[in-house]
């Protein structure tokens, strides 16, 4: 049995085929979540997408230090989530 390259665990883990929800909840209700608790620490509004875009922006500036395979599962994972949870609340890109 050969491995699976990074982009084929990336891809299963971010599947629309799969359950929406893992052991850590959705990506919409997570990222929804986190722009709260932003908005309330920065006295300001911070949108869900604007959560996402600075997760992405944590995991490139991270790459900077070299090749890390957790974070380039995870930059999959935040491009993925942008485009679900654009896709499926309709609501505008940043």
């Amino acid at each position: 049995m050969s491995k699976k390259s990074l982009l084929q665990r990336a891809d299963e883990i971010t599947s629309r085929k799969t359950p929406v929800k893992n052991k850590y909840g959705t990506f919409q209700q997570n990222f929804e979540d986190a722009a709260s608790l932003a908005s309330i620490l920065t006295n300001s509004t911070i949108t869900p997408q604007v959560v996402n875009a600075c997760l992405i922006g944590l995991k490139v500036a991270r790459l900077r230090n070299g090749y890390h395979e957790d974070s380039f599962l995870d930059l999959h994972a935040y491009i993925a989530a942008f485009e679900i949870n654009n896709d499926e609340s309709g609501r505008e890109k940043i």
